[in-house]
C-alpha cells in the first residue's frame, strides 16, 4: 500500500512540473517590456492546496502579471457571495471565483464580463452550460474551474460486496430503524444560508422524483409531488435511520469515528480519507458511487467588468482551466471540468471511482440558474426544516413561493 501513496505523490509532482512548463507559453513576446500588474482574485477557502499551488506556479512563470489572492473567505458560500459582490461593485477585484449558483446574479448586475472559452466542447457539459450566455453559444459569463456533485460513500462488508445500492434503496431497505447508519448534511446549522442542507434535501427529493428539477434547472411547483418525494426521507429521520450532520466535515468525522456504512458527501472527501491513512480506503473497502440524481456544484472564474486588466486576467483564467491545471485539481481531490482529466490513466490509477464521478456530473441537475436562487434556497430551507424536523407538512404556500421566486 505504500506504493499506492508514493505513486500519488509522484503524480502530483509530475503534474506540477508539467503545469509550470505549460505556464511559460503564456509569456508574450517581449513580455518583459510590459508594465508589471498585480491581479486581485477573490475566492473562498481551498483546503486542498491545489488553487494556491497553481497561483504560485503562475506567478513564478509570469513575474510581470502576478496574482494576489485577497483574504480567502472561510465562512461559506453565502459569505463568499456577499464579499465578492462588494469587491466587484467597488472595483477592488479583477477575478472572482464564483459558486456556480451566483453567476446569474453577477451577470444581471453587470458585474462580470462575458468571455469566450477556448476549446469549449472539451469542458464537461453540465459545468459549461450553466455559465453560457443566453442566445450566444460562443460566450460564457464564467469559465468552469472545478465542478462537483454529491456521491454516496459505502463501506463494503468484504471484497465480494460490490453491489451498487442507490440512495432510495439504501434508506428503504439497507438500514435498520434506530441504527443511524447513514450520515448526511440534513441538520440545518447556524448559517444563514444552509446550502449543504438545501442540496441534500434536493438530492433526496430527486431520488424519488427525478423530474422535480429538469436538466435546465427548472423547478416543479407541484406540491403533491414534493410531498411524496420527501415523505420517505421524513420517515427515515423519524425512524432514526439517518444520522444528522450540519456540514460535510462533521459528516466525514461521523462516518469514520462510528464506522458507518453510508455517507453522502462530495468527492473531495475521499482524498481526505486517503491523506488520513484510513485503513478501509487502503484496503479498498470504501466504494464511492453516484446518487440517483446528484446536484451540480462547483466554482467558475469570472472577470470583473470594472477590471482594467481584463486581457491579462483572461490569460490566467485560461491557464487555470487548461488540461495540466485541471489534472492538478483532480490529483488533489477536486472534481475537474476538463473531459481529458477523466481519461488520464495516472489519475484513474489513484482515484478508482473517477469515471463514476464523471457519470454523476453528467447525470446531475443544476439548481435553478436564476438571479433569485438564494431566495429559493431559503424557501427550501425553511419549509424542508419544518417538514423534516418540526413535524409540519408542506403547505400550498411552498408551491406559491416557488412560482413567485423563480418567475
Amino acid at each position: 500500500m505504500a506504493d499506492h501513496y508514493s505513486r500519488r505523490s509522484f503524480l502530483s509532482g509530475v503534474l506540477a512540473c508539467g503545469t509550470l512548463s505549460a505556464g511559460a507559453v503564456y509569456l508574450l513576446p517581449g513580455g518583459r517590456s510590459l508594465p508589471s500588474v498585480e491581479l486581485r482574485m477573490i475566492s473562498g477557502a481551498d483546503p486542498t492546496g491545489a488553487r494556491d499551488l497553481l497561483i504560485d506556479l503562475w506567478n513564478r512563470a509570469h513575474p510581470r502579471t502576478t496574482i494576489r489572492l485577497v483574504n480567502p473567505i472561510t465562512s461559506g458560500s453565502g459569505d463568499e457571495r456577499t464579499s465578492m459582490l462588494s469587491k466587484a461593485r467597488a472595483g477592488e477585484a479583477d477575478i472572482v471565483n464564483l459558486d456556480i449558483i451566483d453567476v446569474p446574479e453577477f451577470a444581471r448586475q453587470h458585474l462580470i464580463t462575458p468571455i469566450p472559452l477556448a476549446d469549449s466542447l472539451q469542458f464537461i457539459e453540465p459545468a459549461r452550460r450553466v455559465s453560457q450566455v443566453a442566445n450566444d453559444p460562443d460566450l460564457y459569463w464564467a469559465a468552469p474551474f472545478n465542478t462537483d456533485v454529491g456521491m454516496l460513500f459505502r463501506r463494503r462488508a468484504d471484497e465480494r460486496d460490490t453491489a451498487s445500492h442507490g440512495l432510495a434503496r439504501t434508506l428503504d431497505e439497507e438500514i435498520a430503524d434506530g441504527s443511524q447508519q447513514f450520515v448526511a448534511q440534513l441538520q440545518p446549522n447556524a448559517s444563514t444560508y444552509d446550502e449543504a442542507f438545501v442540496v441534500n434535501v434536493l438530492e433526496h427529493a430527486l431520488s424519488r422524483a427525478p423530474d422535480l428539477i429538469d436538466r435546465d434547472g427548472t423547478v416543479s411547483d407541484d406540491l403533491e409531488r414534493w410531498q411524496l418525494a420527501l415523505a420517505p426521507l421524513r420517515a427515515a429521520i423519524a425512524d432514526r435511520r439517518v444520522r444528522l450532520s450540519g456540514d460535510e466535515t462533521d459528516s466525514l468525522n461521523s462516518f469514520v469515528d462510528n464506522r458507518l456504512r453510508y455517507m453522502r458527501n462530495w468527492p473531495v472527501k475521499y482524498r481526505e480519507l486517503q491523506q488520513a491513512g484510513d485503513p478501509d480506503v487502503r484496503n479498498g473497502r470504501i466504494q464511492v458511487e453516484p446518487l440517483p440524481v446528484g446536484i451540480l456544484g462547483g466554482q467558475s472564474l469570472a472577470i470583473v467588468a470594472r477590471s482594467p486588466h481584463a486581457d491579462r486576467a483572461r490569460e490566467f483564467v485560461e491557464f487555470l482551466t487548461d488540461d495540466p491545471a485541471q489534472k492538478i485539481l483532480a490529483a488533489h481531490g477536486l472534481t475537474p471540468t476538463r473531459i481529458s482529466a477523466y481519461g488520464d490513466a495516472n489519475l484513474r490509477a489513484v482515484i478508482p471511482h473517477l469515471i463514476r464521478v464523471r457519470e454523476a456530473v453528467e447525470g446531475s441537475r443544476s439548481r435553478p440558474v436564476h438571479p433569485n436562487y438564494r431566495a429559493f434556497a431559503k424557501l427550501v430551507r425553511d419549509h424542508a426544516n419544518a417538514l423534516l424536523h418540526d413535524g409540519r407538512e408542506l403547505t400550498p404556500e411552498f408551491a406559491v413561493e416557488i412560482r413567485r421566486t423563480l418567475s
